[in-house]
């Protein structure tokens, strides 16, 4: 049958497609894309932000660590030097070298033959271990300004070599009794300056009667070579001490 020009055209089947459309509807795989896009793009500028503020947030007090991450030291410490034995004007706590100790030296009262008791310097010339007595002379003993004085008032160099001066004026030799276990504080001159353990009072005295360095049992005695400090208490000397001389 042909068609009847006069007639319009019948209406598309519901199922014919339409035209300019497509015939199938778009998948999902652009719409996913950009989602995907958009979240990298959120992580990267949130990452920008947290580093941001680590590098901004600590700038007073910045951390140093080692490539392993733990916290290194910031300025190293340098090792703690060690010191040798100081020689000082007395042989430990011999008090106020600085002024005229001694009964007999100069702006004191005279001594008196029998010392009373109290801390006296001057030379050993004796010690006898079997009757306890020491032969002692007294001295005195000078440092600082009042050293200088005195020296001056004698003539002699000023300032005083070492910072020391002695007057012995007075040759008295006095018997001194001595405690059977006075206290020694001498110097091991093997390993000078400072006083050493170890000391015997029958090895100073033989120091002693010798008149030079005496080694006994390993320790070195000066002997009469040095002056000393003795404490008397009770009528006895309860210490004998040394005095290093620079």
């Amino acid at each position: 049958m042909s068609a009847d020009p006069t007639q319009p055209p019948p209406p598309p089947e519901p199922t014919a497609p339409l035209p300019g459309r497509p015939t199938e509807p778009p998948d999902g795989d652009g719409r996913s894309f950009w989602v995907v896009i958009a979240i990298v793009v959120a992580i990267l500028v949130a990452a920008g932000v947290i580093a941001a503020f680590a590098l901004t947030g600590n700038e007073d007090e910045p951390t140093v660590t080692s490539p392993t991450g733990a916290t290194a030291a910031t300025s190293p410490t340098g090792p703690t030097q060690a010191t040798g034995p100081t020689a000082t004007g007395s042989t430990g706590a011999t008090g106020d070298t600085g002024s005229a100790t001694n009964l007999g030296c100069s702006g004191g009262p005279p001594a008196p033959d029998t010392l009373p008791d109290g801390r006296y310097f001057g030379y050993v010339e004796s010690l006898d271990t079997a009757s306890r007595t020491m032969a002692f002379d007294l001295a005195c003993f000078y440092s600082g300004e009042e050293a200088n004085r005195q020296a001056a008032a004698r003539g002699d160099e000023v300032p005083v070599p070492n910072d020391v001066y002695i007057v012995n004026d007075n040759t008295k030799v006095r018997t001194l009794k001595v405690h059977p276990d006075a206290d020694r504080v001498l110097i091991d001159w093997n390993a000078c300056c400072e006083p050493s353990p170890g000391a015997t009072m029958q090895a100073f005295a033989s120091a002693v009667d010798a008149g030079d360095f005496t080694e006994v049992a390993g320790f070195r005695y000066a002997g009469t070579l040095s002056p000393y400090w003795v404490t008397i208490g009770d009528g006895r000397v309860g210490e004998i001490e040394e005095q290093f001389l620079p």
